[in-house]
């Protein structure tokens, strides 16, 4: 059997091409469906995502598809020519798919380093595969290999340590001071993009209320408006002259404003602790110039981070798994030399059994022929021609062997294995 992997992901095609031929989660087991139709002898797996779009196949060494039916294959079932997409797509063959795949599953090669959504995805193509019966000896080792290799790089290398943008980095400072949030309030002060993201990430932890408040608030209307049909509560726009005002009853606040001048200083401040019982508050200033005093931040109960602070924590995220790449790439090597290698013994073992079995048959229906014509040769005649035909035979199945047993991690193994089955006509299980 060999292995291939035809596809893009978010560095090879722009979204435009990708969502071309992206397969949503109804399609999926559609396509697995007609493929097993059409090429009945292969296995196949359909990994689509937001990022990437992969379809793994195995099949017999002279079987079908050929790459260029598999890229046709996908064309086909979204109706588009395959010079709208091909030239946006990546093969691998054999070992590099294997490798391809578990790189792919352990998040090596996601547009965030370590994400660890993408363990979910691969696991759920690979079981969509098996329940559509697109999985077989072949894929269903591989794809179970893969998932065990994931889940012990994302536990014992830290590639997945610490959050790497913005917006999950201020949860995670978040979550460092407050316990639970479904008592809390959020405020966004200001509509720049960041301060959006960082906001939306913030909404996720379900707080009690949310804040919206700009100095044209027409703008903190529409902001609101578009959070509210989004999430799942209401964002409530405030006016900006009030915002001061309302940190007494804010714990966590985003300023993200295009002042030139802080907005908030340590004078307008001071008053505010007291009111609030000194209870903990989060100020989070995202803006260039800085929205916030940093004297503000002189206060026991006050939290502030400005956007140096927050991008310092993610670059050290990315600098602790940078760190931990070398330890995942020596895991996968290691993985893909022992799937190889157990691979080419349950491959290789019977094909070599078969291989001297025909030989010596071979051998022996000769022996047999040329014997009788041997009337006046001593029984020792006879054995020495017998120990010559083993030795002879031993010999030419040397080379064979040798080459069939020692090219397993180079991922030609399997493909002398597949020559010298079509050659000598050699019935062995796939």
């Amino acid at each position: 059997m060999r292995t291939f992997v035809v596809g893009c992901n978010h560095r090879s095609a722009p979204v435009e091409k990708r969502e071309k031929i992206a397969f949503d989660e109804a399609a999926v087991p559609a396509a697995l469906q007609r493929f097993k139709q059409r090429f009945p002898e292969a296995e196949a797996v359909l990994l689509s995502t937001c990022n990437r779009v992969e379809f793994y196949v195995s099949r017999p060494m002279q079987g079908r598809p050929r790459i260029d039916e598999m890229i046709a294959f996908i064309g086909e079932f979204h109706g588009i020519e395959m010079h709208d997409f091909a030239d946006t797509l990546y093969i691998h063959e054999d070992v590099q798919a294997v490798r391809h795949l578990l790189r792919v599953a352990s998040s090596l090669d996601s547009m965030v380093l370590g994400e660890s959504q993408i363990v979910g995805q691969t696991r759920d193509a690979f079981k969509t595969a098996r329940m559509a019966g697109t999985v077989g000896r072949n894929l269903g080792p591989l794809f179970q290999h893969a998932l065990a290799v994931a889940k012990t790089i994302h536990a014992t290398t830290g590639i997945s340590i610490g959050r790497l943008s913005v917006g999950s980095t201020a949860v995670d400072l978040a979550r460092q001071i407050f316990s639970n949030f479904g008592d809390k309030t959020v405020m966004m002060v200001g509509a720049g993009g960041m301060g959006k993201m960082t906001l939306t990430h913030l909404i996720e932890t379900r707080p009690q209320r949310v804040w919206v408040t700009n100095r044209t608030h027409a703008r903190a209307v529409e902001v609101a408006e578009r959070l509210s049909r989004r999430h799942p509560l209401t964002v409530q726009p405030i006016p900006f002259a009030d915002w001061i005002d309302r940190l007494a009853e804010a714990d966590i606040v985003i300023t993200c404003t295009g002042s030139r001048e802080p907005i908030l200083t340590a004078e307008a401040f001071d008053q505010i602790p007291a009111r609030r019982a000194y209870r903990p508050i989060l100020l989070i200033d995202i803006a260039l110039p800085r929205d916030i005093d940093a004297a503000v931040g002189r206060h026991d109960c006050v939290y502030l981070y400005n956007i140096d602070d927050l991008q310092a924590v993610t670059e050290a995220h990315l600098a602790q798994r940078k760190e931990a790449l070398a330890k995942c790439h020596e895991i996968i090597e290691a993985a893909v030399l022992e799937l190889a290698d157990r691979q080419s013994r349950e491959d290789v073992g019977p094909l070599i059994a078969a291989l001297e079995k025909h030989f010596r048959e071979v051998g022996r229906q000769e022996l047999e022929r040329i014997l009788p014509k041997l009337e006046k040769a001593s029984a020792h005649d006879r054995e020495l021609i017998e120990q010559m035909l083993h030795r002879v035979t031993g010999k030419l199945l040397h080379g064979p062997i040798t080459r069939l047993t020692g090219d397993s991690a180079a991922g030609t193994g399997r493909v002398y294995a597949e020559m010298l089955r079509a050659l000598f006509d050699l019935k062995t299980e796939e």
